[in-house]
Protein backbone atom coordinates (compact mmCIF):
# COMPACT_ATOMS: atom_id res chain seq x y z
CA UNK A 1 0.00 0.00 0.00
CA UNK A 2 1.48 3.28 -1.11
CA UNK A 3 0.75 6.32 1.07
CA UNK A 4 1.12 9.62 -0.70
CA UNK A 5 -0.55 12.19 1.58
CA UNK A 6 -1.48 12.95 5.16
CA UNK A 7 -5.10 11.77 4.83
CA UNK A 8 -4.01 8.32 3.51
CA UNK A 9 -1.53 8.07 6.39
CA UNK A 10 -4.28 8.71 8.95
CA UNK A 11 -6.53 6.08 7.31
CA UNK A 12 -3.68 3.55 7.28
CA UNK A 13 -2.92 4.22 10.97
CA UNK A 14 -6.59 3.79 11.88
CA UNK A 15 -6.78 0.51 9.96
CA UNK A 16 -3.64 -0.79 11.67
CA UNK A 17 -4.96 0.20 15.11
CA UNK A 18 -8.22 -1.65 14.41
CA UNK A 19 -6.27 -4.69 13.23
CA UNK A 20 -4.09 -4.59 16.38
CA UNK A 21 -7.17 -4.35 18.62
CA UNK A 22 -8.87 -7.27 16.83
CA UNK A 23 -5.73 -9.42 17.12
CA UNK A 24 -5.37 -8.52 20.79
CA UNK A 25 -9.00 -9.54 21.45
CA UNK A 26 -8.45 -12.84 19.60
CA UNK A 27 -5.29 -13.49 21.62
CA UNK A 28 -7.10 -12.84 24.93
CA UNK A 29 -9.97 -15.12 23.88
CA UNK A 30 -7.51 -17.85 22.87
CA UNK A 31 -5.67 -17.47 26.19
CA UNK A 32 -8.92 -17.87 28.16
CA UNK A 33 -9.87 -20.93 26.10
CA UNK A 34 -6.44 -22.44 26.76
CA UNK A 35 -6.68 -21.78 30.50
CA UNK A 36 -10.15 -23.37 30.52
CA UNK A 37 -8.89 -26.43 28.67
CA UNK A 38 -6.19 -27.03 31.31
CA UNK A 39 -8.66 -27.33 34.19
CA UNK A 40 -8.57 -30.87 35.62
CA UNK A 41 -12.18 -31.66 34.74
CA UNK A 42 -11.70 -30.60 31.14
CA UNK A 43 -8.43 -32.54 30.84
CA UNK A 44 -10.17 -35.67 32.12
CA UNK A 45 -13.17 -35.12 29.83
CA UNK A 46 -10.84 -34.67 26.87
CA UNK A 47 -8.87 -37.81 27.67
CA UNK A 48 -11.98 -39.92 28.17
CA UNK A 49 -13.64 -38.60 25.03
CA UNK A 50 -10.64 -39.80 23.02
CA UNK A 51 -11.25 -43.35 24.24
CA UNK A 52 -14.76 -43.18 22.84
CA UNK A 53 -15.15 -46.72 21.47
CA UNK A 54 -17.92 -48.64 23.21
CA UNK A 55 -15.97 -51.93 23.17
CA UNK A 56 -13.04 -50.27 24.92
CA UNK A 57 -15.37 -48.59 27.38
CA UNK A 58 -16.93 -52.00 28.06
CA UNK A 59 -13.53 -53.47 28.90
CA UNK A 60 -12.69 -50.52 31.13
CA UNK A 61 -16.04 -50.84 32.92
CA UNK A 62 -15.59 -54.59 33.39
CA UNK A 63 -12.11 -54.11 34.84
CA UNK A 64 -13.22 -51.24 37.06
CA UNK A 65 -16.20 -53.28 38.27
CA UNK A 66 -13.99 -56.24 39.08
CA UNK A 67 -11.48 -54.12 40.95
CA UNK A 68 -14.18 -52.20 42.76
CA UNK A 69 -15.99 -55.34 43.84
CA UNK A 70 -12.72 -56.90 44.97
CA UNK A 71 -11.85 -53.90 47.12
CA UNK A 72 -15.40 -53.62 48.49
CA UNK A 73 -15.69 -57.28 49.42
CA UNK A 74 -12.22 -57.28 50.98
CA UNK A 75 -13.21 -54.33 53.17
CA UNK A 76 -16.56 -55.92 54.05
CA UNK A 77 -15.01 -59.27 54.89
CA UNK A 78 -12.40 -57.91 57.26
CA UNK A 79 -9.72 -56.29 55.17
CA UNK A 80 -6.18 -57.56 55.73
CA UNK A 81 -7.30 -59.80 58.58
CA UNK A 82 -9.20 -62.09 56.22
CA UNK A 83 -6.26 -64.28 55.31
CA UNK A 84 -6.82 -67.51 57.16
CA UNK A 85 -9.50 -69.70 58.64
CA UNK A 86 -13.20 -69.00 58.40
CA UNK A 87 -12.72 -65.33 57.64
CA UNK A 88 -10.62 -66.13 54.57
CA UNK A 89 -13.24 -68.60 53.36
CA UNK A 90 -16.06 -66.10 53.88
CA UNK A 91 -14.02 -63.42 52.14
CA UNK A 92 -13.37 -65.52 49.06
CA UNK A 93 -17.01 -66.69 48.88
CA UNK A 94 -18.26 -63.11 49.10
CA UNK A 95 -15.76 -62.00 46.44
CA UNK A 96 -16.74 -64.81 44.10
CA UNK A 97 -20.46 -64.18 44.46
CA UNK A 98 -20.01 -60.43 43.99
CA UNK A 99 -17.91 -60.98 40.87
CA UNK A 100 -20.49 -63.44 39.52
CA UNK A 101 -23.18 -60.82 40.07
CA UNK A 102 -21.10 -58.24 38.17
CA UNK A 103 -20.46 -60.58 35.24
CA UNK A 104 -24.07 -61.81 35.14
CA UNK A 105 -25.41 -58.27 34.96
CA UNK A 106 -22.60 -56.88 32.89
CA UNK A 107 -24.83 -55.86 29.97
CA UNK A 108 -27.01 -53.75 32.26
CA UNK A 109 -23.96 -52.27 33.98
CA UNK A 110 -22.36 -51.53 30.60
CA UNK A 111 -25.55 -49.86 29.31
CA UNK A 112 -25.76 -47.74 32.44
CA UNK A 113 -22.06 -46.84 32.19
CA UNK A 114 -22.36 -45.92 28.51
CA UNK A 115 -25.41 -43.73 29.11
CA UNK A 116 -23.61 -42.02 31.98
CA UNK A 117 -20.55 -41.54 29.77
CA UNK A 118 -22.67 -40.03 27.00
CA UNK A 119 -24.47 -37.71 29.42
CA UNK A 120 -21.23 -36.50 30.98
CA UNK A 121 -18.94 -36.19 28.00
CA UNK A 122 -21.08 -35.38 24.96
CA UNK A 123 -20.95 -31.75 23.95
CA UNK A 124 -24.21 -29.94 24.33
Amino acid sequence: MSISNHQELLVAIEQLELKRKRQEDELVDHFHATVESFKPGNLLRSAVSKIGHSEMIGNVLKTAGSLGMGVLTTKLAGGGLAVGGARGLISSVVKQSALKAVFKNFDAIKAYGLSTYKNLFNKK
